[in-house]
């Protein structure tokens, strides 16, 4: 009881005089009476319909000192009205205010002198008086409810106290299901064991500062949630719209029409938006727009950063009066050039609609335009206002806020130093992994209103891999948009009450057509076994099968380097030995299809203009064919065929992709490689492998003499070489590795005579030795026997089909006799 004395005469107490403060300034903001005061005699609501008029207009003069004058002293009188009004309710206040604190202070005391009063009569007292002390009593007791009430919710230092006490809130238990836990009783032994915490959270594949982060992350929402509450609290009190702030400014009758007053409120996606990781951001934009000239910002960014969340909430910020006293008569009008534009070019007056528009936010003198996409209209091959524009600039009550990309503001905007030269430039820039993390919590506030969904191992996954996967855009709308597929994804496969990492990464394999998360049965079985899987069409080469088998199998459980591509591999060899096969044979083993592969033949690309061809030309505005079909496929195999031929500038713009997983296009966007399996082939050394056939060298010898080669005569240089996870020898076919291969490349035309002529042909023993006998050629591996099948059995097949001997539907067995 102490303890609630003490506090109701200090903490209470202090807290009365603070709203009791609060409401005074409220008053006195809300009827704008110091406003009221200062701008007694100005015009009501200048009038800017003439703004634009050139000339003198005697008349038209008149009547708009008329005009004047008479909004002057009608003003004069509403605001006089208004300041009158708001001293009453100021001086009401007070009353009321002082009136409150007497009860407050005397509450206690009041409430024993009741007590005392109803003991004294109860034995020899009135009835009368009795009563009288039963109701000072009961009426005591009501307030002192309150304070009672009050003092029990009284602000506790949460983000200090132990877990095992905070356990002990209501709220706590958002923190046990965000870790995975709903439905499993609050363990506090746990929380308060060091030991037993570090074991539970290695259960869970939390760290302790995760666990710590997701227990401020719902400190903070349940305090923003109470301070919501609190309609007393200065900050709601001051967020209501004050009368008449905007009075003394004109009106902006045809601009309003062609604009968003972002002013007047949030709207969509940006609706109670957030800013996270953008405060440095938002105060040099305040900072730039309080100057008294040069004071117009272009923020600079790729689309979906947070630029145009940047500008919604400086107007909120606006709006609530949180901003310095130049800025908080402004307002923030998007404007819609592009529209405009377009609704007038047919009549030729959209300059004229566009200098009037300016005109009218210039001569208002607290507007700030909002031009998206700045670059639209700046730029000679379109319709350019920055003539226009910049006569506008020079004058300080014409402020714009543009935006634009980085590309696009180096290529158009930076160059148009009219317009510069009023400008200051804000670079933002992506949102880190940590950040995006904090937006994805904060957006689900309202989702998870009643209940979590995301556990924090799922927004986790989701920022990693969004990170991973989704390249067409910037944190943090990258993972915004991939946490509502997720949340889409569950609604319609799942009945769990809560989304699990487990879920995150079936959505985002079933999109990107990958598989990703934990092993499961039969791609576990495949993956263990993989060496026999690319066995079944790449015949001996055990080696470079057990090389690149082992690589992806570490990319698969997440084990490769995590900024560079999903395996990289140089295959050095001579023709036919099995290097495009494997790398169809990888691509259908990892991505499911032999088709999820971009070919590239390098010797297409051996001149200075190649580069061009491959990541595109800026003065040309024409988009490279490499860039494009990774933006097309960016989870597939890239193979780049003979890679010894290319121009030696693609090979430096290789080592960027192979060591940082990215490249940077001819417009200065980087694309991202890093979902690729990366295959470089190559027959350089071609007569060395030869001449070490000829003299039966070992393979790895072979091998070694090729590496010497090209590092000598300077066709790859060792950095390139060590770039690659894997430069992989195929060494030449022997006798008996080219007839399994004859057996194979028979199926394979079986198959395909099977599916074009619904033929079923079927090989007599000896075909696959006699091919053999006859075709194979070191040299040449595989190619040889190909040509050689095409060739002798083709032939001989099509010439039966041209005859009338073979027709549709037959079954045929070719026998050895018939190769001539």
């Amino acid at each position: 009881m102490r303890g609630f004395f003490l506090w109701h005469y200090s903490k209470d107490l202090n807290d009365f005089f603070q709203i009791w403060k609060n409401y005074l300034e409220f008053f006195w903001n809300y009827f704008s009476i110091g406003r009221f005061f200062r701008t007694l005699l100005s015009p009501w609501k200048r009038d800017v319909s003439r703004v634009s008029q050139v000339g003198f207009h005697p008349v038209l003069l008149f009547q708009a000192l008329i005009k004047n004058s008479l909004t002057r002293m009608l003003g004069a009188i509403i605001k006089s009205f208004l300041i009158l009004f708001g001293i009453q309710v100021e001086a009401a206040t007070i009353i009321l205010g002082a009136f409150l604190l007497i009860v407050w202070i005397f509450l206690p005391i009041a409430l024993i002198s009741a007590l005392a009063g109803i003991m004294s009569t109860f034995f020899n007292g009135s009835i009368a008086l009795m009563l009288f002390w039963f109701l000072v009593f009961f009426a005591c007791v009501f307030f002192l409810s309150v304070s009672i009430s009050s003092y029990r919710t009284s602000e506790k230092d949460y983000f200090s106290m132990p877990l095992a006490l905070l356990a002990k809130e209501k709220w706590f238990e958002r923190v046990w299901n965000r870790v995975g836990k709903m439905g499993v009783e609050i363990d506090e032994n746990i929380l308060a064991d060091e030991k037993a915490m570090e074991n539970f959270l290695r259960s869970l594949e939390l760290s302790r500062e995760e666990f710590l982060q997701i227990a401020k992350t719902e400190i903070s929402g349940y305090l923003m949630r109470k301070q919501r509450a609190r309609f007393w609290s200065r900050e709601n009190l001051m967020a209501i719209l004050p009368v008449g702030r905007y009075w003394t400014y004109a009106y902006t009758i045809h601009l309003d029409k062609y604009s968003t007053d972002l002013s007047v409120g949030d709207y969509g996606e940006y609706h109670d938006a957030k800013l996270i990781g953008k405060e440095n951001e938002l105060n040099e934009l305040k900072q730039l727009l309080l100057r008294s000239s040069q004071n117009n910002v272009i923020l600079v960014g790729e689309p979906g950063v947070g630029k145009d969340t940047l500008i919604h909430v400086l107007a909120r910020e606006i709006r609530n009066s949180q901003v310095e006293e130049p800025l908080l008569s402004k307002r923030i009008l998007e404007l819609d050039i592009k529209n405009i534009l377009a609704d007038y070019a047919s009549s030729g007056e959209s300059d004229k609609i566009l200098e009037m528009l300016f005109s009218e936010a210039a001569y208002a003198g607290n507007i700030i335009l909002v031009l998206k996409n700045m670059h639209e209209h700046v730029d000679t091959n379109r319709q350019d206002i920055s003539s226009m524009l910049t006569q506008f600039l020079a004058y300080p009550t014409f402020q714009i806020i543009g935006t634009t990309t980085p590309s696009e503001f180096h290529e158009l905007v930076e160059k148009k130093d009219n317009i510069m030269k009023y400008c200051e430039k804000i670079l933002v820039e992506e949102m880190g992994q940590e950040d995006t993390l904090r937006v994805l919590q904060y957006k689900l506030e309202i989702p998870e209103r009643n209940q979590v969904v995301f556990t924090y191992q799922a927004l986790r996954e989701v920022v990693k891999l969004s990170d991973r996967y989704m390249t067409g855009a910037p944190f943090p709308e990258k993972a915004l948009d991939l946490m509502e597929e997720v949340l889409l994804h569950w609604e319609k496969a799942y009945s769990d009450r809560l989304i699990t990492a487990s879920i995150v990464n079936e959505a985002v394999s079933a999109k990107i057509k990958v598989p990703l998360g934990e092993l499961k049965g039969d791609e576990s079985e495949k993956l263990l076994h993989l060496e026999d899987h690319l066995h079944k069409r790449i015949i001996g080469q055990d080696f470079a099968i057990r090389q690149i088998s082992e690589t992806m199998r570490r990319a698969r459980i997440g084990m490769a380097q995590k900024n560079k591509p999903i395996g990289s591999f140089l295959f050095l060899g001579s023709t036919g030995v099995g290097k495009t096969e494997s790398s169809k044979a990888l691509a259908e083993a990892y991505f499911g299809d032999e088709e999820r592969m971009i070919r590239l033949d390098m010797s297409e690309y051996q001149t200075q203009e190649s580069i061009d061809r491959l990541i595109g030309s800026a003065s040309g505005k024409k988009e490279g064919y490499l860039v494009a079909k990774v933006k097309e496929s960016p989870y597939a195999l890239l193979l780049l065929d003979e890679i010894e031929k290319a121009y030696p500038d693609i090979l430096n713009l290789l080592l960027q992709v192979l060591d940082e997983g990215f490249l940077t296009d001819a417009f200065g966007k980087k694309i991202n490689f890093r979902n690729l399996i990366i295959i470089a082939t190559s027959n350089v050394g071609a007569s060395i492998i030869k001449d070490g056939i000829s003299n039966n060298f070992e393979s790895e010898k072979i091998r070694e003499q090729v590496m010497d080669y090209a590092i000598k005569q300077g066709i790859f240089r060792p950095e390139f070489l060590n770039r690659f996870e894997g430069v992989v020898f195929f060494h030449p076919l022997s006798q008996e590795d080219t007839a399994k291969v004859a057996g194979v490349l028979l199926d394979k035309y079986a198959q395909r005579l099977k599916k074009e002529e619904n033929i079923q042909i079927t090989f007599g023993s000896g075909v696959a030795e006699k091919i053999t006998q006859e075709a194979y050629d070191p040299v040449f591996g595989a190619r040889a026997i190909d040509r050689y099948i095409q060739d002798k059995i083709g032939d001989v097949v099509v010439k039966k089909i041209i005859a009338g001997e073979l027709k549709k539907g037959e079954d045929f067995i070719f026998e050895a006799s018939e190769i001539v």
